[in-house]
């Protein structure tokens, strides 16, 4: 099953949520992804917390295991993360109750008239990130408050918008597998610069699932899919056309020559120019191969 999100609608509710309660809302993807938020950036305190990369990685995890709790649930799951957050996270399915994705409430902080002891023990779990202090405690001053009561009536607005969000079409269920759609749009862009971010940007998607998708369906990883494409539309151009190799190898998307030339040696156990020799010859059967 491949989600297909609007995103021009996602973005005028996320807009619309986040005029009412001034805290950062989101939607994520079945591995957490996040496709699109409002506001686009994250409150400066949780931008300084994510600045390096152990604070990145402990957010991270954070962020992965409220996922894997809500997977679980049918309902809003609200908590507190690592770094003292009220966030809340509520399931987005079908009336078919398969889960698509989540929207996601986060990057406040609960009231307290205890602020300065609650400050101190969040600080000693985070403190090992190497952030400053000061500078780590004027960003938290900043973040919006949500009382309690005011996060558990979110959260159930939270669930009634994800379960709107299905009701208004705010994304379809592609039928066609995943894979064949990004083979074509390999197949249709190999003069590009083809990346994993750039192909899960292109579906609105994980690089987990892309990678997946692609493994499962096709026995081979999404690099592998890349480089076979290149070199059978290489060579197709070099039977069919008088084209110079380098400019061969730059219309599918191989800049270096020498790198080309190796590559293509390596799928076919011949270079290019011997290659084009050999089908000018028809000492070579020329025989589509499949993935």
């Amino acid at each position: 099953m491949d989600v297909i999100w609007n995103q021009n609608k996602m973005m005028t509710l996320l807009q619309n949520f986040y005029t009412l309660i001034k805290v950062r809302v989101g939607f994520f993807d079945l591995d957490g992804k996040e496709i699109v938020a409002y506001p686009a950036s994250q409150t400066p305190y949780c931008t300084l917390l994510r600045s390096n990369k152990k604070g990145d990685a402990a957010c991270r995890k954070c962020d992965q295991d409220a996922f894997q709790r809500v997977a679980k649930r049918q309902s809003p799951y609200i908590y507190r993360c690592h770094a003292g957050l009220t966030e809340m996270i509520a399931p987005i399915q079908t009336s078919a109750d398969e889960r698509v994705g989540y929207l996601m409430i986060g990057q406040a902080k609960p009231p307290g008239n205890r602020e300065q002891k609650e400050w101190e023990e969040i600080y000693l779990k985070i403190s090992g990130a190497g952030i400053s202090p000061d500078e780590l405690r004027a960003t938290w001053s900043e973040l919006t408050i949500l009382k309690m009561d005011e996060a558990q009536s979110c959260a159930t607005i939270l669930q009634s918008l994800a379960a709107y969000v299905w009701l208004d079409n705010y994304f379809r269920i592609q039928k066609e597998p995943l894979s064949s759609r990004v083979k074509t749009y390999i197949s249709e862009n190999l003069d590009k610069n083809l990346s994993l971010d750039q192909i899960a940007c292109k579906f609105s998607i994980g690089k987990t699932t892309l990678c997946k998708a692609v493994k499962e369906d096709l026995n081979v990883t999404v690099n592998d899919l890349i480089r076979f494409l290149r070199i059978e539309k290489a060579k197709e151009l070099l039977e069919s056309d008088m084209e110079l190799i380098s400019e061969i190898a730059e219309a599918v998307g191989i800049m270096d020559y020498n790198y080309f030339t190796k590559v293509f040696k390596e799928e076919t156990g011949v270079t290019p120019s011997v290659f084009r020799r050999l089908c000018e010859k028809e000492y070579l059967y020329r025989q589509q191969t499949e993935i």
